[in-house]
């Protein structure tokens, strides 16, 4: 009796160690290819870099005064939005839901 209960005690550690080592197996793998392709990414983006005409940081400052602008003119125009009834004349009804 004592032997049919060890066979499946060393088939079932067997598989466990057996998985265990693909689980590893494939950490590793898995490791390296991230690796692998940060070097690639990093790589890349610093070919691109140097490639372009202006600098990212006066890239980035360039749009950063674009946006603010933009902010600026969309404050002012909204500030300067008349209060009370319409100046057009045009009168809007209030859309009621009929079942």
């Amino acid at each position: 009796m004592r032997q049919t209960q060890a066979q499946p005690e060393r088939s079932a550690r067997r598989l466990v160690v057996t998985g265990a080592v693909l689980e590893a197996t494939a950490f590793a793998l898995g490791l390296a290819g991230l690796v692998m392709w940060t070097i690639a990414v990093t790589s890349r983006t610093q070919q691109r870099v140097a490639r372009m005409e202006i600098p990212p940081s006066e890239l980035a400052r360039r749009h950063w005064a674009k946006a603010r602008a933009a902010t600026s003119a969309g404050i002012g125009a909204w500030r300067d939005l008349p209060v009370g009834p319409r100046t057009d004349g045009v009168r809007r009804e209030r859309e009621t839901s009929r079942p």
